[in-house]
């Protein structure tokens, strides 16, 4: 069953450009990693709630997610890219859940 990594941010709009700058970055290397399957980014332009930028990534299967957490830890440290201290410095909040995915 395939698993779908969803963060919910949300970008102060003075962060949004180096934000999403930071995101591409990030998913430049992920979706090069066994068993990536798709990813987007969304960008709200209408409706309620806070969060502004939505990312998914779906993975094949478990084994393929679990493998890429592992790996997309060790190439950010080994390029001192940490999306949680970027975060940080942009004053940028995330909601993050993992998911089933499913047809209907």
């Amino acid at each position: 069953m395939q698993k779908v990594l969803i963060d919910k941010f949300i970008v102060p709009e003075e962060s949004r450009a180096e934000f999403l700058k930071a995101v591409q970055k990030s998913a430049g290397f992920v979706r090069t990693l066994p068993g990536y399957v798709e990813g987007f980014i969304y960008e709200k332009t209408d409706g309620d709630g806070p969060h502004n930028v939505v990312t998914m990534a779906v993975w094949e299967d478990e084994e393929s997610f679990a493998s890429a957490r592992k790996s997309a830890k060790e190439e950010f440290q080994k390029h001192q890219f940490d999306p949680q201290e970027i975060m940080k410095a942009l004053k940028v909040t995330i909601e993050r859940a993992i998911y089933h995915r499913k047809p209907y």
